[in-house]
C-alpha cells in the first residue's frame, strides 16, 4: 500500500509541475493581420499515445540571433498567426507525444522565414503513425497555386558583417 502511495503522490507532483512549467510559456501575442493558417492532422496508431503540437515564433536580429516572442499551441484542426512580413523569422514546430506509461518524445522541425507583402501561408502539420511532417506553401492574395516553401536552417541567416562576397 505504501508504495502505491508514494506512485500516486509522485503522479499528483508531476501533474502540478508540468502544469506549472506549462502556465510559465510565453505566448505569442498574435495581434497581427493573420497571414498564415496551420492545418493540423493527428493520427496515432493508438489510443494510449497523444501528440501535442506547437509553433515557437522567434524574431531574428541583425546578428542573426533569436528572440522568443511567443509559442502558439495548435490544438485545433486550423489555426491562424499573424507573422510579420517582409522581416526573418524563425519557427520551430515542435510534436510532443506522451503515451499513458508517462513516456515522451519531442520532435521538432525548424526554419528561417521571411513572409511576403501580399501573400499568405499554408502550414500543413501532420502526425501519422511515427511519421512528422511540415509543409509550408506560399500563396498570393489573389489567388494561384503558389510554391512550396523551402525549410532554411539558421546558418542561412547572414548579417552584413558576416556576409561573404563572391
Amino acid at each position: 500500500m505504501v508504495v502505491r502511495m508514494s506512485h500516486a503522490i509522485l503522479a499528483v507532483l508531476a501533474v502540478g509541475l508540468s502544469a506549472g512549467c506549462a502556465s510559465g510559456v510565453k505566448s505569442y501575442p498574435n495581434t497581427l493581420d493573420k497571414n498564415v493558417q496551420i492545418r493540423s492532422e493527428t493520427v496515432s496508431s493508438s489510443a494510449l499515445f497523444q501528440v501535442r503540437t506547437a509553433v515557437s515564433v522567434y524574431r531574428v536580429d541583425e546578428r542573426c540571433e533569436l528572440e522568443l516572442e511567443g509559442v502558439v499551441n495548435i490544438d485545433r484542426p486550423t489555426v491562424s498567426v499573424g507573422i510579420p512580413a517582409n522581416r526573418w523569422t524563425y519557427l520551430d514546430f515542435t510534436f510532443t507525444g506522451s503515451s499513458s506509461d508517462g513516456a515522451t518524445n519531442t520532435v521538432s522541425r525548424e526554419t528561417l522565414v521571411r513572409p511576403r507583402t501580399g501573400y499568405r501561408y499554408d502550414v500543413a502539420v501532420t502526425y501519422r503513425q511515427d511519421a512528422y511532417h511540415v509543409a509550408i506553401r506560399e500563396i498570393p492574395s489573389k489567388g494561384g497555386a503558389g510554391r512550396e516553401v523551402q525549410f532554411r536552417d539558421i546558418r542561412a541567416c547572414r548579417p552584413p558583417w558576416r556576409a561573404t562576397t563572391r
